[in-house]
């Protein structure tokens, strides 16, 4: 099985309590695969059920399997009222949908529990909805609630996959034409609706441990102190600025070494490390495992005693 399939198997079995309530009517496809994430009907987690969709007014009619269709539900038991639309005399309620869910995040765990994170006016709406009773909302940023689940054991065994949304957003199709699971803090797979993107947050974490270890873990969530690390990632490089970092810092070398390789995951420094510090403690247990072998080459360049901006980037 392709593993990719694993993260649509995850939210599929995490919000079967959504599809249960709804009134969405499911149907025989006539279209070789699902034209959200192009699995054909055999691979999907209801086979050869599909619900159609249209995009826009005058858009033709397409089918979904229904793990791409579920963010589109609205969902009066599971999440609650989003707003009144009123027309005239008329008050129609208006439920609140997980594809609408802007600037909101969710966990799905190894054993298919859904955890929604939201702004605190989004919060406030959808609390008295089941998930909010089952204490599945929380007002937290989608990393630190992650952080959060990882730290308690929620996300074990971490090998079984989890999926990290980052945001969930208004664009259905962005987030789930490219769904990842994690099954490794070497990568992080990040969903949103501007597509899927990877964090090295097993570097990040050692980032911390090395920081700590050198007594600078109040520098961890600065901007100001990862300025010439950052820009040179953007690959803007100032000899200057990362001259005088490196005298910040006690032991510069072991501090590179520890870095993320990818740019991507380095550029995330400042906020990663801002929310995971106060948990580093709790998280040397997962700090253990081996880094990857395709690593190894990136950080035997951060080794040297004197370090060079030109051979640590």
């Amino acid at each position: 099985m392709n593993p990719r399939h694993r993260a649509y198997q995850l939210l599929y079995q995490a919000t079967h309590a959504l599809r249960q309530h709804s009134q969405h009517v499911t149907l025989t496809p006539k279209t070789p695969s699902c034209a959200c994430c192009e699995r054909r009907w055999a691979e999907v987690e209801a086979p050869f059920q599909a619900a159609e969709y249209r995009y826009g007014k005058s858009g033709e009619t397409e089918y979904l399997c229904l793990t791409c269709y579920t963010p589109r539900i609205s969902s009066e038991v599971m999440l609650g009222i989003e707003r009144m639309n009123i027309t005239g005399n008329t008050s129609t309620e208006i439920y609140g949908k997980l594809g609408m869910l802007v600037g909101s995040g969710g966990i799905v765990t190894p054993q298919a529990e859904l955890y929604l994170t939201l702004p605190p006016k989004l919060h406030e709406k959808y609390q008295h909805g089941e998930w909010g009773q089952q204490g599945r909302l929380s007002t937290e940023k989608p990393l630190a609630r992650l952080i959060q689940l990882l730290v308690h054991g929620a996300l074990a065994p971490l090998e079984d996959g989890f999926v990290y949304i980052e945001n969930w957003g208004r664009k259905a199709d962005g987030l789930m034409r490219q769904l990842m699971p994690t099954t490794s803090l070497h990568e992080v797979w990040c969903n949103s609706e501007n597509g899927v993107s990877v964090l090295d947050l097993h570097a990040i974490m050692r980032t911390a441990n090395v920081m700590s270890a050198q007594g600078i873990e109040a520098q961890a969530g600065r901007l100001a102190f990862w300025s010439p690390i950052l820009d040179a990632a953007k690959g803007r490089r100032d000899e200057e600025a990362f001259a005088k970092w490196l005298t910040k810092v006690p032991d510069p070398a072991a501090l590179l070494q520890a870095l993320p390789a990818d740019p991507y995951s380095r550029l995330r420094l400042p906020a990663v490390l801002g929310i995971l510090m106060p948990y580093r403690q709790q998280l040397l247990p997962y700090c253990e495992t081996a880094t990857p072998a395709a690593a190894a080459p990136n950080l035997a360049k951060a080794a040297s005693h004197q370090p060079e901006q030109g051979t640590l980037f």
